[in-house]
């Protein structure tokens, strides 16, 4: 018996038809196990709705094919119609009917209207169990968005599709919304792919994520891998945040904006062009004698964020709150020690 909820092998897609037009997907491939959350993650633009529209059954690939629970429901000759696929929605804005109430929001794609104890189980996981003649307009955001999630899965729907769907909601709702989302799906055997560019919201509740770029999947992993092993620049920058500085090869080292990199292990791999690194591994000493200038500051919570320009290179700099610098100020920089760093292309990890 296959363990997989969802495949998708060799997606290509483009709006365009023209040979020549830029691919909008570009050799997606992803698996789905049953019972997973992936999470599908990546900035505005790269692709990641359209991939959505294409499971949910709204487009047709110009390539590939995808399969949900062993049956092919796309491909670029056949596809199944939304309404067939038993895939459920939900989305950013909630999409909820205002006229109807919870219950009969609850139950509008229940084909047996009198068998509800799928129905009473979900509003019953979701605390809507006593809000049920209420309608949409007397719900605040978290619960609408409960509702919808509800509303998705009550048909016996096993796969779930969700579209940014805490971005509308203030961060204390938020965090406790997504935190109860993998109960939700295990409490009903459903798999689901979220699609958000919250790289926190992704980590934090999905059992693997899939970073995404200009309509290609960089990594696929488990958050736990993909902060430790960033296969590339863009997961380094994207999911950990890290500063991307140019490195120059002189002799048997490498030089940086950071000075000389110590990279005795990888010294002979001539293709190293470039260094990720944290933020929080940099130091900033102010000095009226440095090499850098401050160019603006911001607290997060018990620490502070400096960007800073240096040698034609903008990095940020974490440290506490008590290493006080105005923007101005000049400052040296230096990497810290007990840090590491990566090194591309090969996602080499140094340690200091």
């Amino acid at each position: 018996m296959k363990n997989d909820a969802l495949i998708i092998d060799d997606l290509h897609h483009k709006y365009d038809k023209r040979e020549f037009s830029n691919w909008i997907l570009n050799e997606i491939n992803l698996k789905i196990e049953n019972g997973e959350l992936l999470g599908l993650l990546g900035p505005s633009g790269c692709g990641k709705t359209t991939l959505l529209r294409l499971i949910a059954g709204f487009e047709y690939p110009t390539k590939g094919r995808i399969s949900l629970n062993d049956k092919e429901i796309s491909s670029r000759k056949k596809i199944l119609s939304p309404e067939k696929r038993n895939i459920g929605m939900v989305f950013q804005d909630y999409a909820l009917f205002p006229h109807l109430t919870v219950i009969e929001n609850a139950t509008f794609g229940l084909k047996n209207k009198n068998d509800r104890s799928r129905v009473d189980y979900l509003l019953n996981i979701v605390g809507l169990d006593s809000f049920i003649g209420k309608y949409p307009h007397e719900l605040s955001g978290g619960q609408k968005q409960r509702l919808a999630i509800v509303r998705a899965l009550v048909p016996g729907t096993n796969f779930i599709l969700l579209d940014e769907p805490f971005c509308s909601l203030d961060m204390h709702v938020k965090l406790k919304l997504r935190s109860e989302l993998p109960n939700i799906l295990r409490g009903c055997n459903a798999s689901g792919l979220m699609v958000t560019h919250d790289p926190e919201e992704a980590m934090s509740i999905c059992d693997k994520v899939a970073v995404m770029n200009e309509g290609k999947i960089h990594q696929v992993d488990t958050p736990i891998n993909l902060l430790n092993n960033p296969k590339t620049i863009f997961v380094s920058s994207f999911i950990l945040g890290n500063n991307i500085i140019n490195l120059k090869k002189t002799g048997n080292s490498f030089t940086s904006c950071l000075g000389e990199i110590n990279c005795s292990a990888v010294l002979n791999k001539t293709n190293i062009k470039r260094m990720s690194i944290s933020p929080k591994f940099i130091s900033i000493e102010k000095s009226e004698f440095g090499n850098a200038n401050v160019i603006s500051k911001e607290f997060l919570g018990e620490f502070l964020i400096y960007k800073v320009s240096i040698n034609d290179n903008i990095l940020r700099v974490r440290t506490n709150i008590n290493n006080l610098l105005n923007n101005g100020d000049k400052c040296f920089l230096s990497i810290n020690k007990d840090s590491y760093y990566f090194l591309y292309p090969g996602a080499h990890k140094v340690y200091i």
